[in-house]
């Protein structure tokens, strides 16, 4: 009975062994299948997730490739402006090669509309189309254009009574668009502008006049003075009369640095010289600011026009007519309207003299 009862529980004992090997087995193997499951899915999501990337870069070098332009070029949109290097190339094409269309000189503006995407060139408009510009030939700050003085000066001995710059209220040439030569524009002869009236009413006995009207429109001011070479380097001057900033207005980027250049380079050759900083005959307010304070700045004596300002009576008028002496009639248009006519010019002179 005893031998019975051990046998049972032996057969027993192997049992329960047998039992828990077929149990450790078959969590095995549920932890096998669970695991196998769980690297199906992590493939399965990583397939998925290359195929979307895939898809997604075949899709942006679809849209790349719609956007290229026919010289095979893309753009991203900017709005900025820089100013132009010393003789910047403009080209046809956003590349080294491209041809060219154009140099840009020291200081203009260039408006940037775009980048292109494979060789950074700036997109630019110019002359109202568009042209192309490497970025080595921009800047973002404005590029100072030194004084052109040598390092030997000669201050002139030769002498005269007084000098008159300005623009074409001061010296315009023979054009179609009015009846003069070569004195203040819109004054019906030359003994009518304000240059000619100031010198009888002063009894000067020498005097010079000269044009800087280019000096108002250039993004290069001073290498504009030269034009007063002929003049400052071989007379010293009593009394210089400094008539400019009409035609400023929408170039007034470095006005007040230019113009101190300007008087810097005048007082280099005429030391002795008074300047005398004449009003602006049309009323800008910002430029007007600008010259009184370089005046002041700069020691020279301002002559206002305050009270003559945008008075029509001194004014030449769209429409109207005028007959020359030889029976020439002309009609006044869009560019000498608003030109001092000769009660302006009077008015410019009797200040001026006032002054003097």
């Amino acid at each position: 009975m005893r031998k019975a009862l051990l046998v049972f529980l032996w057969v027993s004992l192997i049992g329960l062994v047998i039992a828990f090997g077929c149990l450790i087995v078959y969590q095995n193997k549920q932890e096998a299948a669970a695991l196998a499951e769980q690297e199906r899915i992590e493939r399965e999501a990583k397939l998925e997730a290359e195929k979307k990337a895939q898809e997604e870069e075949k899709k942006e070098e679809e849209e790349e490739e719609s956007n290229l332009d026919e010289n095979g070029y893309s753009y991203t949109d900017l709005e900025a402006s820089f100013y132009a290097l010393d003789k910047a190339t403009v080209r046809e094409l956003p590349n080294d090669t491209g041809e060219i269309i154009g140099t840009l000189s020291i200081n203009s503006t260039v408006q940037v509309v775009a980048v292109c995407d494979q060789t950074d060139y700036y997109k630019i408009k110019i002359n109202g189309d568009y042209g192309y510009i490497s970025p080595e030939d921009v800047s973002a700050d404005y590029n100072d254009i030194p004084l052109p003085i040598p390092r030997d000066i000669t201050i002139p001995s030769a002498s005269k009574d007084i000098l008159f710059i300005g623009n074409s209220i001061t010296l315009y040439p023979a054009t179609e668009d009015w009846w003069g030569s070569g004195w203040g524009c819109g004054a019906t002869t030359p003994e009518n502008d304000y240059v000619h009236l100031t010198v009888a009413q002063k009894g000067y006995g020498s005097f010079d006049y000269m044009s800087m009207r280019s000096w108002e429109f250039s993004n290069t001011r001073n290498y504009e003075l030269d034009d007063l070479d002929p003049y400052i380097t071989n007379y010293q001057y009593g009394t210089i009369v400094i008539e400019l900033g009409e035609n400023v207005k929408g170039h007034e980027k470095h006005f007040e640095s230019d113009l101190k250049d300007m008087i810097t380079y005048i007082k280099t050759y005429n030391p002795s010289a008074r300047i005398v900083m004449l009003d602006n005959f049309w009323k800008y307010d910002s430029i007007i600011s600008t010259k009184k304070s370089v005046a002041s700045a700069m020691g020279c004596t301002y002559v206002s026009l305050a009270d003559i300002q945008g008075v029509a009576a001194y004014q030449l008028q769209e429409g109207e007519t005028f007959t020359t002496l030889d029976g020439r009639s002309y009609t006044i248009g869009s560019f000498l309207a608003g030109h001092p006519n000769d009660a302006g010019f009077a008015a410019i002179a009797q200040h001026l003299v006032a002054a003097l």
